[in-house]
C-alpha cells in the first residue's frame, strides 16, 4: 500500500471511530484533524468534507460487508449462500457494532450530492439479499424485498441483546437465526392452532 493510501485509511479510521462515538453531526473537521494527528489544512488534503469523509467511511463499511457476505456466492443452494450471508453479516455487525451504528444513524445526514457512492452501495448491498431470497421463492421479488427488510431488521437489532457465553459464537448464532427466519416462529402446525 503506498504511502498516501495508508495515510487516508488511518485517516477514514479517525473519522469513522468520531462518527460511530459522537455522531456524525457532533463531530467536527477540526476534532478528525486532532484524532488523525495532522493539522485541518493537511486534513483538507485528504478529506475535501465532512460530508465526504461520512461518504468515504460508509462506502468503506459496505466494502468490507459486501466481503463478509462474498462467501455465499460459491455454495450451490440458496439456504446454504442465505445462511453464509447472515453470517457474514452477523461477524461484521457483532465485531465492528460501533462502526456500523454509523450507516445506521449517520448515513441519512449524507447530501444528495456526497450521497451517491454510498446510497448506490446499501442499495446493492440490500439487492443482494432480496435476489439470494427470491431464488428460494421464485417470482416473488415484492416478498422477497420485504422479506430481506425484515431479516436486515431481525440482524441489525442483535448486538442490544446477544451475548455469546448464552447465545453461542457467532457461527451458531447465524444457523438458528437463519432457521428461524425460513420456517418462521411456529410450525404450520402450531401456526394452525394457535390461529384456532
Amino acid at each position: 500500500m503506498h504511502a498516501y493510501d495508508q495515510r487516508f485509511q488511518e485517516v477514514l479510521d479517525s473519522a469513522e471511530s468520531l462518527f460511530a462515538r459522537q455522531g456524525f453531526h457532533a463531530t467536527s473537521m477540526r476534532d478528525i484533524a486532532r484524532a488523525a494527528c495532522m493539522s485541518v489544512a493537511g486534513l483538507y488534503y485528504y478529506l475535501p468534507s465532512k460530508q465526504a469523509a461520512l461518504s468515504f467511511v460508509c462506502e468503506r463499511i459496505f466494502d468490507r460487508l459486501e466481503a463478509g457476505s462474498a462467501a455465499s456466492t460459491g455454495l450451490a443452494s440458496p439456504s446454504d449462500r442465505l445462511a453464509a450471508f447472515v453470517r457474514g453479516h452477523l461477524g461484521y455487525l457483532l465485531t465492528n457494532n460501533l462502526s456500523y451504528r454509523v450507516l445506521l444513524h449517520d448515513m441519512q445526514a449524507l447530501d444528495g450530492e456526497s450521497s451517491h457512492g454510498a446510497r448506490a452501495r446499501r442499495r446493492r448491498y440490500f439487492q443482494s439479499l432480496v435476489d439470494l431470497l427470491a431464488e428460494l421463492e421464485p417470482g416473488g421479488q415484492h416478498r422477497a424485498r420485504m422479506a430481506a427488510g425484515a431479516l436486515f431488521g431481525m440482524l441489525n437489532w442483535v448486538p442490544t441483546w446477544y451475548r455469546e457465553e448464552r447465545d453461542g459464537d457467532v457461527k451458531e448464532l447465524a444457523a438458528r437465526l437463519t432457521e428461524l427466519f425460513l420456517a418462521g416462529f411456529y410450525s404450520g402446525a402450531l401456526l394452525a392452532q394457535a390461529t384456532a
